[in-house]
């Protein structure tokens, strides 16, 4: 899995580089075909206040996932980021799993779905 980090408008410090890469490295556990994630991390200005915009470009074969939060801080971003990315990719998998059960031809079948079978056959 490769990371891009981008922050528009200033230079990230090699702390901050390592510390999102250490968050999002994790996700692996949660779906394994991840190829590469984008991180952007923009700080706007509105008003008197600072906001930090972290979105994630997950690029998984098929649809990718995009993941947008805001904080006031770049770390707090970030693990509001992951969280939700972890979320998504464990909703990913289940739904994966589910259709590839269903595709199974040696699956159990309930005695209902027997009968109606046996009744189109007849």
């Amino acid at each position: 899995m490769k990371f891009r980090i981008e922050t528009p408008g200033h230079r990230a410090s090699p702390s901050l580089k390592a510390f999102v890469t250490q968050k999002l490295s994790s996700l692996d556990k949660y779906y394994k075909d991840i190829q590469e994630v984008e991180v952007t991390l923009l700080n706007e200005v509105k008003g008197k206040n600072e906001v930090v915009n972290c979105t994630l470009n997950i690029r998984i074969p098929g649809k990718d996932e995009y993941i947008k939060t805001k904080s006031s801080i770049f770390e707090d971003a970030v693990l509001k980021a992951a969280e939700a990315a972890k979320r998504r990719l464990r909703i990913r998998k289940t739904q994966l799993q589910l259709a590839n059960r269903k595709k199974t031809a040696n699956r159990k079948v309930s005695a209902k779905v027997a009968r109606k079978a046996a009744k189109k056959s007849l």
